[in-house]
């Protein structure tokens, strides 16, 4: 197994007896000849434990980026195939995405990327959970948004956009420190909500989380001709880490996963996630 103190190390070639995957309930079956390989579906009975008795094997997170986060928790390193419906982590690094591009990269040899990580409190009433965070948290229409992606996740790089016309009804203006937002977004990644892009070029996976917000009608309409087009969507400042409190409970996100909060602190981590990437591609 790969020495995580050691990300500068290499990883080669793997195969269906050296890996073992984390499926997304959604994701389809392993093809031939990686059927072979233990696969384990989020979700299910003693899934973590299942995982952790298979120390030796490579840990690939077949799905998107809710997958990924919760191959996160268990602390070791591991390979992602993308084939979820935002994939936002793997557009920022480069990823081949899609599950035969997938499958085909871990039999590339690869190299350790460190991904910055967060932790997450979240807050609703009396209720408080703790989550991790690889690539970003939305409030506001972006959780809204992924509430509501079933009926539109055939549709590819619409499926957010779609998602997001849709929830817009039930998503109203809120109060996030003594400012009036509908959308606002704090990261690490450098993209987010199926590929939108959250910070300048360049500046992917730093140590300083980012925040952008989309206050008005002006900034929604800019934001949609820009993700049309491909640019930047948000304006972003530094976001340090610590607590932000809302009026109301709203709907949120981390890394594709909806919930709801009237509070949310966030603090870093000292533990990466150390990603496998195949040589070649993605981000250093």
């Amino acid at each position: 197994m790969i020495d995580p103190t050691k990300p500068e190390q290499h990883d080669g070639p793997r195969d269906p007896d050296s890996v073992i995957f984390l499926r997304s309930p959604r994701a389809q079956t392993c093809p031939v000849p990686w059927r072979s390989a233990p696969a384990v579906v989020l979700g299910s009975e003693g899934w973590e434990d299942r995982i952790h008795a298979e120390p030796d094997r490579l840990l690939v997170a077949w799905g998107g980026d809710g997958t990924l986060q919760a191959a996160a928790r268990l602390a070791r390193p591991c390979a992602l195939v993308a084939a979820g419906t935002g994939n936002d982590v793997a557009a920022d690094l480069g990823l081949p995405r899609g599950s035969s591009k997938g499958l085909l990269s871990l039999r590339d040899s690869a190299r350790w990327c460190s991904l910055p990580m967060s932790e997450v409190t979240v807050t609703c009433g009396t209720l408080q959970h703790v989550h991790p965070m690889v690539n970003a948290l939305s409030a506001g229409l972006g959780g809204a948004a992924a509430a509501k992606l079933g009926p539109f996740r055939w549709c590819g790089p619409l499926t957010y956009p779609l998602a997001a016309v849709r929830a817009l009804a039930s998503c109203g203006r809120f109060e996030c420190a003594g400012e009036p937002v509908r959308h606002l977004v704090i990261g690490r990644g450098g993209r987010h909500g199926g590929g939108i892009r959250i910070g300048p070029r360049g500046a992917r996976w730093s140590e300083e989380l980012r925040m952008g917000r989309w206050t008005n009608w002006v900034d929604f309409v800019r934001g949609v001709v820009s993700l049309v087009g491909g640019r930047t969507v948000f304006s972003t400042t530094p976001y340090t880490g610590g607590e932000l409190a809302f009026d109301r409970p709203v709907p949120i996100e981390i890394d594709g996963e909806p919930m709801r909060a009237d509070r949310v602190r966030i603090q870093a981590l000292t533990r990466p996630l150390l990603l496998r990437v195949p040589n070649g591609l993605g981000a250093s």
